[in-house]
């Protein structure tokens, strides 16, 4: 049992989720656009397209001129997203010292990291709860929504609140033994699973969304890429010969997003993370 969950699971899910990812975006890539989507004004320079995707990707600038309610729930998830992501690596690498890199004691960078840590999964599982809330009482998105979108926030909620209980006395994990752990299958070396029930479930929650990921709506994330790629390509020039297609690079590569009009959209417009 121990190598079905700790060994299979794992590297399946791994693989499922880089293979059908990477799956899903290439076919994006290969379905033609029949006509320009470029939006205007588009910048003209690639350090401005860069500059423009960069907004709207760390800061979901084109969300917040829309809706400034919506834009919070959905800035703020991300934010943390990313903070989680980001502590994971570095607290269970450095068993919550990494502050020790910049000159803090070894005891203040350890409760700094679950201060952070903490922080950082309770603003999570918050937003994903406006979320959840914006979508059943606003009319509108509700009527937009289909069961995914909430079984979507529930299972990242989930994740969240499972990994705040691992901060609970009661819930104690065993760092080091996370460690071995985690760096046994990066190494292709498995190590015995840590035995803490609340890091099994919690655990086990992580391998069902990377499974989940790359057939599910979540994949906007990825989809919101190639989106971006289309809609700042550089407009048609005109006037062009007679009988000739208007020249657009997107539209010579046959490398195209499945937008709106393939009927394959890449991103939620919902607002569903």
């Amino acid at each position: 049992m121990e190598f079905l969950f700790g060994v299979m699971l794992p590297y399946t899910a791994f693989t499922v989720f880089v293979a059908g990812t990477v799956l899903r975006a290439a076919g994006w890539l290969k379905t033609p656009v029949p006509f320009q989507l470029t939006l205007f004004p588009v910048p003209g320079s690639i350090q401005g397209k860069i500059r423009s995707l960069a907004l709207d990707f760390f800061f979901c600038a084109s969300l917040f001129r829309e809706d400034k309610a919506l834009w919070l729930r959905v800035w703020l998830f991300h934010l943390s997203l990313g903070l989680i992501i980001a502590g994971h690596v570095a607290g269970i690498y450095y068993l919550r010292e990494q502050f020790v890199l910049v000159g803090l004691a070894p005891g203040t960078s350890r409760l700094l990291s679950k201060l952070l840590g903490g922080t950082a999964g309770t603003a999570m599982v918050l937003s994903l709860g406006a979320l959840i809330v914006g979508r059943i009482i606003n009319p509108v998105v509700r009527k937009l929504s289909v069961p995914e979108d909430f079984f979507n926030l529930l299972l990242l909620s989930a994740i969240a609140a499972s990994g705040i209980f691992l901060y609970l006395p009661v819930f104690h994990v065993d760092l080091p033994a996370v460690r071995s752990y985690m760096g046994g299958l990066v190494t292709f070396r498995p190590a015995s699973l840590p035995q803490s029930p609340m890091f099994l479930v919690h655990f086990l929650l992580v391998n069902i969304l990377l499974l989940y990921f790359p057939f599910s709506r979540l994949l906007h994330s990825v989809g919101y890429f190639v989106n971006r790629s289309v809609l700042l390509e550089s407009p048609p020039t005109y006037p062009t010969k007679e009988g000739a297609a208007p020249r657009s690079a997107f539209a010579s590569s046959g490398r195209h997003a499945g937008l709106h009009a393939s009927g394959r959209e890449p991103m939620d417009m919902g607002g569903n993370p």
